[in-house]
This record gives structure tokens, C-alpha cells and sequence, in this order.
């Protein structure tokens, strides 16, 4: 049997059970408001007789909407909604949460793996892949599924920072097979710290590399001072810290590479090449190849540039950076 449409006092509406809510959006609602209110409802929210209440299975920004228009405008209490049956099961409740949202926009990482672990309540992942097209309006394969349960198995607030880009798939991946306190370190980190995906799983390798090199649990490294100092500065930007951090975490753990690399910039800056060549030794030094370049906008610039680099080639920092 369809659902029934109907109107419901707002009232009998349990705003508090959010079971069927698959959305992180908490956008500004007056926009929304203001179009019901001049274009009426399009489409009306689906709710769920339960306990003498109803608890909302989609809409919920609708109904905030529709209830600030009320309150705002002292607009008419009851709504206009699609009743399902008070028996209707969980999982076809679970399916037209899902549905609703997937068929109007793509659902994010995080809405796919809460709507993926819901499922998996009821069916199995080839199964969920099987079913993929016409719950999620597009084809999910049995892996990829397989991923998200993986992930779903972190906190909820692991879904908040992969929500809000803080914490990236791969990333989430990666901590997902870690152990509990450690899952909770790096969901620490990665909520002060903004870094993107490459550079998330260079930070989780380097501590976890770092962890294991001197036999102590990453709990334990994480408690560092300098760690601390880090990533609970309050005045400073979260793209800074993440600078900050990758800097110490790689002399921490390659202290070898970090020290060669501070003797040879010491060494640059004393040869004094000028402001406009640039000498750029290899990176790690994985290479050989040093770089060199300076920029000239005119010819006089680039005479004094070429004169600079004459009077470098008989200095002997400069010959003890390629003897390194």
C-alpha cells in the first residue's frame, strides 16, 4: 500500500528521533522557508506514525522550514506530509530515506557509509551492490561497498570530519584497521589540522613509522610536547599547523635527512647568490640534481645574475654542497 497524504499538526512531529537521517546539512534555513512560503511545498516530507507521534524518515529540512514559517509567520500548524504505515519495517523506511536524498543530489562519502551501514543491517554487500542503482541512483560495485563498511566502523565523529573535508576516504581508510585509541589520535589531529589527502597519509605513515621505529603505542608519541604545542594553539590557522606538523613529524623521523637539509641551507644563504637566483637542492635528497634559476627582466639583471653565479663557483660552501 502507497502513503497516505495527509496533514499532521507540527506539534505531533518528534523532532528528536533522527533514526532515519542519513544528512550532515545544517544549512541556513530561511531561503528554504521563503521559497515554501511563496512557491507552497512541492514535495511533502515522508513521516512515520510511531508512539502517537510522528518521526520524520526525509524532509527534515522541510520540516524545520515549514516550522520556522510558523513560528515567523504564524502560518497554518498543520502540514501537508506522506503517512506511511505504522508497521512499515525499517529497512523500506531506511530505503526511502536513502532514495529521497540520492535522487535529488550524489550523496557524500559520509552519507554513503551511514546509509551503507544501515543497510548492511539487512542485506549483504553484493546484495547492497545488486540494489545499488535504484536506492542510490547509481551503480555502487561490492568493493567499493566493502570499503564503506570499513569506514563505518569508526566513530561518529570520524563521519563529521569526513563531511567536512577534514579527513579524506583513503585516510579514513587507512586508520580504519587501527586500534581504538589510535583511531581516536589521528581523528584528534585531523580535527585541528586542515591537510589534503596526500599529506593526511604522509602524517598517519610518519607516526606510525615513528611509533614503531621506538617500540612505544602512538598514544604515547602523540602526548608529545611539541605535538600538543602544535595543535592546540588557539590563535593559530589550521592550514599553518598542518605546515608545522609535517615539519616536525619529518625531522622526528628522518632526523638524518632534516639535519643534512638545514646545513645545506645554511650553506646557501651564506653564498649569497642574490634575490633573484634560486638554488634548490634535490628533494630528500632521493637525487643527485641540484636547481638552479634566477629571473632577469632586463638585460642589465641579467648580467648581474651571471656575475653573481661566477663569484658562487669559487666559494667553498658551494663545492662542499656538491661534495655532500
Amino acid at each position: 500500500m502507497s502513503d497516505l497524504l495527509c496533514k499532521i499538526n507540527i506539534c505531533d512531529i518528534d523532532l528528536t528521533d533522527e533514526r532515519y537521517k542519513i544528512s550532515f546539512s545544517q544549512d541556513d534555513i530561511t531561503f528554504l522557508a521563503n521559497s515554501i512560503r511563496q512557491a507552497g511545498l512541492v514535495a511533502p516530507p515522508v513521516v512515520r506514525p510511531l508512539n502517537n507521534k510522528f518521526i520524520i524518515i526525509s524532509g527534515f529540512n522541510r520540516v524545520r522550514a515549514l516550522i520556522y514559517n510558523n513560528r515567523i509567520y504564524n502560518n497554518e500548524t498543520k502540514i501537508l506530509v506522506y503517512k506511511t504505515r505504522p508497521d512499515t519495517p525499517d529497512y523500506s523506511c531506511f530505503i526511502k530515506s536513502i532514495a529521497a536524498l540520492a535522487f535529488q543530489r550524489p550523496l557524500t562519502h559520509a552519507e554513503l557509509i551511514i546509509s551503507i551501514r544501515r543497510l548492511y543491517q539487512f542485506l549483504d554487500k553484493k546484495e547492497i551492490a545488486k540494489k545499488s542503482p535504484g536506492i542510490f541512483n547509481i551503480e555502487l560495485n561490492a568493493r567499493f561497498v566493502e570499503d564503506l563498511l570499513a569506514i563505518g566502523v569508526l566513530p561518529d565523529p570520524a563521519l563529521e570530519l569526513i563531511h567536512h573535508g577534514n579527513l579524506s576516504f583513503k585516510s579514513a581508510k587507512r586508520i580504519a584497521s587501527y586500534e581504538k585509541e589510535t583511531i581516536k589520535i589521528f581523528l584528534k589531529i585531523f580535527s585541528k589540522i586542515k591537510a589534503s589527502n596526500n599529506k593526511q597519509l604522509e602524517i598517519i605513515q610518519h607516526i606510525m613509522e615513528i611509533s614503531a621505529r621506538d617500540t612505544i603505542k602512538p598514544k604515547i608519541f602523540f602526548n608529545n610536547q611539541a605535538i600538543q604545542d602544535i595543535l592546540f594553539a588557539e590563535n593559530k590557522e589550521p592550514g599553518l599547523k598542518t605546515k608545522e606538523l609535517r615539519a616536525w613529524l619529518f625531522e622526528q623521523r628522518f632526523p638524518t635527512i632534516f639535519n643534512t637539509h638545514q646545513m645545506i641551507r645554511q650553506k646557501i644563504t651564506s653564498i649569497k647568490f642574490g634575490n633573484n637566483i634560486k638554488f634548490i637542492p634535490p628533494e630528500n635528497f632521493e637525487s643527485q640534481n641540484y636547481s638552479i634559476s634566477f629571473t632577469a627582466k632586463n638585460y642589465s639583471e641579467f648580467v648581474t645574475n651571471v656575475q653573481n653565479l661566477n663569484k658562487a663557483i669559487e666559494n667553498k660552501e658551494l663545492k662542499e654542497i656538491f661534495n655532500q
